[in-house]
């Protein structure tokens, strides 16, 4: 699966996060957005867990 990040455009955003500067990122994951992330740096830690496949395998929880 093809995993991109595309800053978001003012036409997806608020008039006042337009304002304030505020700048966003969005992951996907083929064709489905599966994250938003305020720093450029944030979402590409997200999209190199993606493909490490970290993310696949979910951990048990600890026994009590």
């Amino acid at each position: 699966m093809v995993i991109t990040i595309k800053e978001r455009d003012e036409h997806h955003m608020s008039h006042e996060s337009t304002s304030a500067g505020v700048r966003m990122w969005d992951v996907f994951q083929g064709d489905v957005l599966v994250g938003v992330y305020h720093s450029e740096a944030d979402a590409l830690k997200y999209k190199d867990l993606l493909e490490s496949g970290r993310l696949d395998s979910p951990k048990k929880p600890p026994k009590r």
